[in-house]
């Protein structure tokens, strides 16, 4: 297996060798140094990561239930997962259809704390945008969607509307196409207005309409195909 410079280096710090090696393998493959469908050869790389092969099967395991790693059949090794068209629409069709979810119910569950918390993210990212300091954008985004489901009360909703963003994460490999972060900050605000009107309705659907506008830009942008296999496809239905 062909790794980059950083996945050779041994593992050092004061988390546990499982969490190091999961937050490597991880990083890895969110950035494409580990490709959709490369093989994981388990002896390699606890070699170039200086460990047992224990904490990097319990990584794997991990990442594995996140939907970054998976095993075709019990007697093949496990792979970097394979990104399809299909899977990609049916991602955003489970983002579209749980944000909207967490935003509707927050919109009646929201504290003054949390609404500030989230205006903060919120004027963080337009103030980067404005100076041009794109590089925290992608992390604040995530946070400013995670505190919405947070405000729900409600554990499921957070740990699913976590999982899709980093699935989408993920496909973000293969897509060319610069983020429009104008018009993210822009529909953030609508929603943000919703739920501070607690309007649960008007949340739901800026939600849902800010879900919809992202598969849509990025079904119109170019697409990698030796990262994504452009021919499994299922146009299915609005995120």
């Amino acid at each position: 297996m062909d790794m980059a410079t950083e996945m050779e280096q041994p593992l050092t710090g004061f988390q546990t060798k499982t969490d190091l090696v999961y937050e490597r393998l991880r990083t890895a493959i969110l950035n494409g140094e580990m490709r959709p469908g490369e093989r994981l050869n388990i002896d390699a790389m606890a070699r170039q990561l200086g460990i047992s092969k224990i904490p990097l099967r319990e990584a794997i395991q991990r990442l594995a239930g996140q939907g970054l790693v998976v095993q075709p059949n019990p007697h093949a090794a496990s792979m970097v997962a394979p990104l399809s068209l299909r899977e990609m629409r049916g991602v955003y069709l489970a983002r579209g259809a749980l944000e909207g979810l967490a935003a509707r119910v927050a919109a009646e569950t929201i504290s003054d704390g949390e609404l500030a918390a989230l205006t903060e993210l919120h004027e963080q990212m337009a103030f980067r945008y404005q100076r041009g300091t794109l590089a925290p954008l992608s992390d604040l985004n995530r946070q400013f969607h995670n505190t919405i489901a947070d405000a729900t009360r409600y554990a499921t909703l957070r740990e699913l509307t976590d999982l899709t963003l980093l699935r989408v994460q993920h496909y973000r490999v293969g897509i060319r196409v610069a983020p429009a972060w104008d018009q993210v900050i822009q529909e953030h605000a609508a929603i943000l207005a919703a739920l501070r009107a607690h309007d649960p309705v008007a949340a739901e659907q800026a939600a849902r309409d800010h879900v919809e506008w992202q598969l849509g830009v990025e079904l119109a942008a170019t697409l990698d195909p030796d990262l994504i296999d452009v021919t499994d496809d299922h146009p299915g239905v609005r995120a």
